[in-house]
């Protein structure tokens, strides 16, 4: 089976991310990189500029990309198919984002990672929880919960429910990422906005269950 245009997109977006992080390798000046603070053997701590994380997110990337186009390819995923191609887009842009951010951060230490990165993800929430409710029963992507599972119905409510909630918190979370000033808040914020829909629709998909039955 072929690649789907989804799939080359997410493909292409992950082979931007590996090469801004090769453009970066060979620019960065000597001694140039990202801080990283560790506590030594010897009890203290220390902290050495390297540009060695800059490659963590694309190999993220490319590990992500290659494992959903390969579920993409699997006959049951055609029940999900969009929603999937749309996960594997917006992931692929979310980590290339954060690919640039993390340069800007080894090129200025003042630049502000969280923001953009936030920003990125409530982005992301938007556009996969645009998708989500388009999800039918499968055994590869979405919300597979025993009682999601179990039932047509109680799938679909649950994915729509999830969907309403991720475009929702996507939503909120752009707009306390441009509000907060403070970056743990962003980043609790972040948190929060993205565990929350799953969460909620988990428990959204038992109480539809318990309905079901007791109907």
């Amino acid at each position: 089976m072929r690649l789907s245009p989804g799939s080359w997109l997410a493909v292409l977006l992950s082979a931007a991310t590996t090469a801004v992080a090769v453009w970066t390798w060979t620019h960065l000046p000597a001694g140039g990189g990202l801080p990283l603070n560790y506590l030594g053997l010897d009890g203290a701590r220390h902290i050495v500029v390297t540009a060695m994380p800059l490659w963590l997110i694309p190999l993220v990337s490319g590990l992500v990309t290659l494992g959903l186009a390969a579920a993409r390819l699997r006959r049951s995923a055609e029940a999900a198919a969009q929603p999937l191609e749309m996960t594997m887009i917006a992931v692929a842009g979310l980590l290339l984002v954060t690919e640039l951010a993390l340069i800007g951060r080894a090129a200025d230490p003042g630049f502000d990672v969280v923001r953009p990165v936030a920003i990125a993800v409530g982005v992301v929430l938007i556009a996969v929880g645009n998708y989500l409710g388009k999800a039918r029963r499968n055994a590869v992507f979405g919300l597979r919960t025993p009682w999601t599972l179990a039932d047509d119905t109680v799938w679909d409510r649950t994915h729509r429910f999830t969907g309403l909630g991720m475009v929702l918190g996507g939503g909120l979370l752009i707009g306390l990422a441009f509000l907060l000033k403070d970056r743990v808040a962003i980043g609790v914020a972040m948190a929060i906005c993205a565990a929350l829909p799953p969460l909620a629709g988990v428990a959204r998909s038992a109480s539809l269950h318990r309905g079901v039955q007791r109907g």
